[in-house]
This record gives C-alpha cells, sequence and structure tokens, in this order.
C-alpha cells in the first residue's frame, strides 16, 4: 500500500485519528488488526485524515513486540507506533500510556483480540461528526452489535455487569464495559487527570 498524501485545501480539516491497541501476547492477531485498521482508514467517510497506530506492548513474551516492528519495516510504517512496557501493568495503564504518545485530535482505544473490528471506526468517526460528539462508543447489546470470540462465561459476566451498573448509576448507555470508542483527545486528557 502506498502512504497517502493528501492536500487540504481553504475550507476542509484533516483530523488525526490516534489509535491505541494495548498488546500482551498478540502475535498471532496483531498482523491481521494493523492490516484491518490500514483498510478502515481508507473508507471514503475517513480517507482524507490521517491515523497513527499505538501498540502498547505489555513485554508479551510470544514475540508481539517482533511482529510489530516487523510490520512498520515491511510496510515502511511510521504510522505504526510501539511503545513498549516493562511487565504487564495493566489495560487502564495501557491506556494512559498510549494516550501520552497520541498526536491525533482523536483517539481510538480497541483490543487486540479481533473482539472489536475496525470496520467500525469509519463508523464512529461518521457520527462524531455527526453531533461534533466528545466520545462515541461501540456496543455489542444493540441490533448488529456482538463480540467476536468470547465463551458463554465471558458474555454472561460481562451481562451481568452492564446489567449492575444501569440499575446504579441509570448512564443512558448500552454499554458500560465495553472498550471500543473514540474520545476527542482533549477531553479524555481532562477526564485522566481528573482520576489518575
Amino acid at each position: 500500500w502506498a502512504r497517502r498524501s493528501v492536500a487540504v485545501g481553504a475550507g476542509s480539516v484533516m483530523t488525526k485519528y490516534s489509535v491505541i491497541v494495548p498488546t500482551y501476547n498478540e502475535r498471532r492477531n496483531i498482523g491481521i488488526l494493523y492490516l484491518l485498521l490500514r483498510k478502515a482508514f481508507e473508507d471514503p467517510r475517513c480517507a482524507d485524515d490521517d491515523f497513527e497506530i499505538i501498540v502498547v506492548d505489555d513485554n508479551s513474551p510470544d514475540g508481539t513486540q517482533d511482529v510489530v516492528k516487523a510490520l512498520a519495516k515491511e510496510y515502511n510504517d511510521d504510522r505504526l507506533l510501539l511503545r513498549p512496557r516493562p511487565g504487564k501493568l495493566g489495560l487502564g495503564t495501557a491506556y494512559v500510556h498510549g494516550l501520552a504518545h497520541a498526536t491525533g485530535e482523536f483517539v481510538v482505544i480497541m483490543d487486540a483480540d479481533l473482539s472489536h473490528h475496525p470496520r467500525a471506526i469509519p463508523e464512529f468517526i461518521a457520527k462524531q461528526r455527526e453531533g461534533n460528539f466528545d466520545v462515541v462508543t461501540g456496543t455489542r447489546y444493540v441490533k448488529g452489535g456482538g463480540v467476536q470470540g468470547w465463551d458463554t462465561r465471558r458474555k454472561l459476566t460481562s451481562r451481568v455487569a452492564n446489567y449492575l451498573a444501569h440499575v446504579l448509576l441509570n448512564p443512558g448507555v448500552s454499554d458500560l464495559t465495553g472498550s471500543f470508542r473514540l474520545y476527542r483527545k482533549s477531553m479524555l486528557e481532562d477526564l485522566v487527570k481528573k482520576v489518575v
């Protein structure tokens, strides 16, 4: 694939998206995910935008980091960024680490295990632009939603956690435990400062 060069004329704005992908032992999935992400950003709804993929790896013993380095070299892609950490430090801090390296105006967070399909990203972008939203979230619990590769126990645990959250918080969204979202970076940074 050739790298796109986009001329931005008066009145049009190119937006940059940072996709943060935490990994631990994702050697088998990361190459597929990388190619699917590149394809997603070829969609007409975001083809004029720029993106970067930030892989935050927690020192995977399976060689995930080697695969990421090989992909960046093979595709000569300086948008694929490896930001390793010294050990298995957890998902939440992986997102914070990735956010510290993000240069986009918007951040997409997603899992590396292919349970979140990148083809939804252009929909997220279109929805964000439609209402100038700070957050767009994917959901497993509406028509057309779902998750790939989860066993019954994991699906049931997620359903119960979401039910309890709805009863206790009444948040107005259908999926509180999912981690496939688009955020305005400035809003997410403010949120992290207040919480962390």
